[in-house]
């Protein structure tokens, strides 16, 4: 059986192979090529250009994967099929679940690749791309400028504008305004503020402030008092570094898509314990966290689908095949993208509207192969 997986796997190699090229070049000029063009023509080096269009190439991928591997089984089972090969296996009493097994197995390690890139590849490269556009376009890097986060049990509003050392418990260039009857009463400014939680965990609210100054709000006399490096004062934040470092590195990300399932499960477990935002934003998050998994899956579903397709002798033409692969990615797109709105809702919950697409692929592919089978 060793040699009718290779048989079957050889015919899959050169369709895969074409179709990674051909969706990806189809998906990276729809997505990407104008952008490199303006910031070509705003001053990018042609080899900074070139180097984030290779740094794109896992983001896009894990998009093409899927839609090479439908395009590749159905190609290569579909010569196997016009060529009679699939007949021959049969009449052998090969079954089409046996003929299955490597184009699964296929599936499955493209899958495998895909999260891969996902969890460890996609989020370096994005990083990498954000440097590489603020160094050539002479642009603020979006990791260095200032934020600010709202502590809602303390009622203050943080605002950092300096370095942030998790390590060390240190950040820099704070403004802390506090609220009192939703109007502000105080504001606090630090060039440096020091977590005391670092050393001792009864205090971990508590933070020490060195040089700067407070001043009172909301008053007819707005008293201004300063202190110096040997005169701290002492505030109470219901904020720790870390929590700081993962609002920081996750709150002004544009596109979650350039976030891992690690990273994501970090925010959403930072959101729930300190709601920022709607109820609706959050599940949204939680759907696209699922994604990172579900997304990269459909390599298999789509496998499991075409195997049974790609038997009939019409399948064989190159036209029909890229034809239908485009109608199925059609349709599991429509559903994907219905089960995740419908999640975001809040009718479904966010694992079953990111894997609705999925669920409904392989009930797809146990019906056209029993189908088959018969």
């Amino acid at each position: 059986m060793k040699l009718l997986d290779k048989m079957v796997l050889r015919e899959l190699v050169a369709p895969l192979v074409f179709g990674v090229a051909a969706f990806t070049s189809v998906f990276f000029a729809g997505t990407y090529i104008l952008k490199i063009t303006e910031w070509i023509m705003n001053g990018m080096p042609v080899m900074t250009a070139l180097e984030i269009a290779v740094l794109v190439l896992p983001d896009t991928l894990k998009y093409t994967l899927p839609m090479a591997t439908l395009l590749a089984v159905l190609l290569g089972v579909g010569r196997l099929s016009a060529d009679s090969e699939i007949v021959s296996m049969f009449a052998c009493g090969i079954s089409i679940y046996r003929i299955s097994i490597p184009i699964i197995g296929m599936g499955i390690v493209l899958s495998g690749c895909s999260i891969m890139f996902n969890e460890f590849v996609g989020p370096v490269a994005y990083h990498r791309v954000q440097q590489l556009k603020a160094v050539a376009l002479k642009s603020e890097d979006s990791s260095n400028k200032p934020f600010t986060l709202y502590d809602d049990k303390t009622g203050s509003l943080i605002r950092v504008a300096g370095a942030l050392d998790v390590d060390r418990g240190i950040v820099t260039d704070v403004t802390i305004i506090t609220f009192k009857d939703d109007k502000p009463s105080a504001a606090v400014y630090a060039k440096s503020a020091e977590w005391k939680g670092l050393l001792d965990e009864k205090q971990k609210f508590v933070w020490k402030l060195h040089d700067g100054f407070s001043q009172t709000l909301g008053s007819d006399s707005a008293a201004i008092g300063f202190f110096k490096e040997s005169q701290t004062r002492e505030v109470k934040l219901a904020k720790t570094p870390k929590e700081i470092s993962l609002y920081k590195e996750f709150a002004q990300t544009q596109y979650t898509d350039q976030l891992s399932f690690a990273q994501l499960s970090q925010w959403l477990k930072y959101l729930k314990k300190n709601p920022d935002r709607p109820v609706k934003d959050i599940r949204k998050l939680e759907v696209d966290r699922w994604n990172r998994i579900a997304l990269p899956l459909s390599s298999l579903i789509f496998a499991m689908i075409a195997a049974p397709l790609g038997i009939k002798p019409q399948r064989g033409s190159s036209s029909v095949g890229l034809g239908l692969s485009v109608l199925l990615i059609l349709l599991y797109y429509i559903a994907w993208n219905y089960g995740c709105n419908v999640a975001t809702n809040g009718t479904l919950s966010p694992f079953a509207g990111a894997f609705a697409g999925n669920a409904l692929g392989i009930v797809a592919a146990i019906f056209l192969m029993r189908r088959s089978a018969k």
